[in-house]
């Protein structure tokens, strides 16, 4: 299958399934490829196509031609709902379920990242409801509808939400909610598992409040 595309590739993401969508091999990490709408100006001068969506596989248009195949590939007319059922879903629940998750993207500045993460979100309402929302929107609204759903059920397990904010710029780690607290380390325990030392959480029990803590000390 062809899909008309520009000249660049967004990113791949990356997500840990849950226990029982492990790979055979026991693979954690899944690679997705996201590919972009042309922008105004690609299509203003007439860009190229030179990316080409088969299955699991993208084409580049090269010479020779090189191909390149991911666990799937999201094409450039994909919704943000669908990204977040492909890679987001399954991240959410491995973390209900007691597993560490993780959705990290990457890619060329301009190649939508930060609109497949985020999306322009600007108030609670638009966290919630936007359509353009992106996955870690999608995901904290999953696993508090969850949480809630459970609890109408009469589930006898307890879940409690907290939230951090940190920078990782040239291998030194960054508290972005106490931002005097630099250079912090990663440790590991049998208890915690991965955790960042001195690390500030904060308790959050909805989007809204989830919604506040990057500006908490802005």
């Amino acid at each position: 299958m062809a899909s008309r595309m520009d000249s660049g590739l967004e990113g791949s993401m990356q997500s840990l399934p849950t226990k029982e969508e492990t790979h055979d091999d026991g693979e954690s990490v899944r690679v997705y490829l996201r590919v972009r709408p042309a922008t105004e100006r690609e299509l203003a001068i007439a860009s190229p196509q030179v990316i080409f969506v088969d299955g699991p596989s993208v084409v580049v248009k090269s010479d020779p031609p090189r191909s390149f195949t991911f666990d799937g590939v999201l094409g450039e007319t994909s919704t943000q709902q669908e990204v977040f059922e492909s890679v987001g879903r399954a991240v959410g629940s491995s973390c209900l379920a007691g597993y560490n998750g993780s959705v990290y993207v990457y890619g060329q500045t301009g190649a939508g990242k930060t609109h497949t993460m985020c999306g322009p979100i600007n108030s609670v309402q638009s966290m919630q409801f936007d359509e353009r929302r992106g996955i870690l929107c999608r995901m904290l609204d999953f696993i508090f509808a969850e949480v809630a759903r459970r609890g109408a059920d009469g589930s006898s397990s307890e879940h409690r939400c907290r939230c951090s904010f940190l920078e990782i710029y040239k291998e030194q780690i960054t508290d972005l909610l106490e931002p005097q607290n630099a250079n912090l380390q990663v440790r590991e325990d049998l208890t915690r598992g991965v955790y960042v030392e001195r690390l500030s959480e904060v308790a959050v029990s909805s989007l809204a409040e989830a919604f506040q803590v990057p500006s908490r000390n802005r």
